[in-house]
């Protein structure tokens, strides 16, 4: 099979689990185009196990001679069908004019990219994301491109809908990554509900993660929080937490892999509450790393909420991460969280926002050695169960041949029932 795969950003150091699945459908036998629709990133590193992507590949400029030309000849060729999905965009984003601007800027660039793949022989198109990929494959498919599929994940369905009906429902599959997203695409989009909706969570390769076992005997406490530092993400409730729980942690110490724009403003949020010195501010790391900060970690935390404009964590990659080392975890009930964390079994809930809570979830862990074990094992059981790399690519795969049967989507795991932000 020869599969183009569309992303916004490449590389992306957060988007691993993105990378983990390429390597894995090529492992498979797919022949496989990665399509960046930004310019390459130069200053973002490339991890370690993802190098073979970089071959892979690919981008076209917004002007340059492909979308021009490609432009032109659908003016001359097929005005009505081009007239048409612009027509569908204007409306649909009416009321977002600069999501409009950016949509109708990815027409040229689609265009061309749907001669390419005619050309290439391309069997199959995936868009990663519901925004700006799924627009393009929407695109190409109009003009003639091959079938497509798209894979929701969190704010690219949370923030806004517009033009998700005619993306999601022309798709050949839809996936999510949680019965969470599912739920909340068939309630705020009623065309879909005829239509299967997938759910395939995000996965890990356990192949190459093994489980560290009981937490680390001896040294300091050691919080380890991965990710990147926005508002969605909590940062700052994790800081609050910590300044409560303080000497009551013995001698802790708090690692937190990852850069983002509120990097000076916890900063000096620490600074404030006293803590600084004992947090270590590492910045964006490569998965290698990161792994041997997992090993070394105590206890491993996402303390996400929903941030401005309703973003929000779909299930976020570094607690599977951290449930597949066996580390107990602690986070909070939103989205698809729940999914993969089940309060007082799999790890510690506590309520979005709440330090005290979040202190409180702390202090259990630091103060029950037992439950700490109890709570890494039966992680790395539901790591094991669901959100298994070999067996949830596959399932992919054969959405992408069209073996629809093979990917059942009558069994459904509850839902959390947890309000997601309404969008228009």
């Amino acid at each position: 099979m020869k599969l183009i795969v569309i992303v916004t950003e490449y590389p992306k150091a957060t988007e691993t689990f993105i990378y983990r699945d390429l390597l894995k459908f090529a492992e498979d036998g797919a022949e496989i185009e990665l399509h960046h629709l930004a310019p390459f990133r130069t200053g973002q590193p490339l991890h370690r196990f993802a190098e073979p992507t970089r071959g892979w590949a690919r981008y076209t400029p917004f002007l340059g001679g492909a979308a021009i030309g490609a432009t032109l000849r659908a003016l001359v060729t097929r005005p009505l069908v081009l007239a048409k999905a612009v027509a569908q965009i204007v409306r649909a984003y009416a009321r977002e004019p600069k999501l409009c601007i950016k949509s109708l800027a990815l027409v040229p660039k689609a265009l061309a990219m749907a001669e390419h793949a005619r050309g290439a022989g391309v069997h199959h198109v995936h868009a990663e994301f519901a925004g700006h990929p799924a627009t393009v494959a929407w695109l190409m498919h109009r003009f003639d491109g091959p079938a497509y599929s798209v894979s929701c994940r969190a704010h690219d369905i949370f923030r806004t809908q517009f033009l998700l009906d005619a993306k999601l429902g022309e798709a050949a599959a839809v996936r999510t990554v949680s019965s969470f997203g599912r739920s909340f695409l068939e309630e705020r989009l009623p065309a879909l509900r005829g239509k299967p909706i997938h759910v395939i969570h995000s996965s890990v390769d356990l192949s190459h993660i093994a489980p560290v076992g009981d937490n680390p005997p001896a040294g300091p406490f050691r919080i380890l929080f991965v990710g990147a530092l926005e508002a969605k993400k909590g940062v700052q409730h994790l800081l609050q937490a910590l300044a409560i729980a303080d000497r009551r942690l013995g001698e802790w110490e708090c690692e937190l892999a990852g850069d983002g724009p509120l990097r000076e403003t916890l900063l000096r949020q620490a600074e404030a509450l006293g803590i600084s010195g004992r947090l270590r501010f590492h910045g964006a790391m490569d998965f290698e790393a990161v792994a041997a900060a997992y090993a070394h970690a105590s206890v491993c935390v996402a303390p996400s909420v929903i941030g401005p404009g309703g973003r929000q964590e779909g299930i976020p990659n570094v607690m599977i991460e951290a449930l597949a080392f066996g580390k107990p975890a602690i986070s909070t009930p939103i989205s698809g969280i729940p999914e993969l964390i089940e309060d007082g079994v799999s790890g510690l809930l506590v309520p979005p926002g709440d330090a005290e809570a979040l202190a409180a979830a702390l202090l259990r862990i630091y103060g029950d050695p037992m439950l700490a074990r109890s709570l890494g094992q039966a992680g790395r059981a539901v790591v094991e169960q669901r959100f298994d790399l070999n067996r949830n690519a596959a399932r992919q795969m054969a959405l992408f041949a069209g073996e629809v049967a093979a990917v059942p989507s009558s069994s459904r795991e509850a839902a959390p029932q947890c309000t997601a932000p309404r969008s228009a």
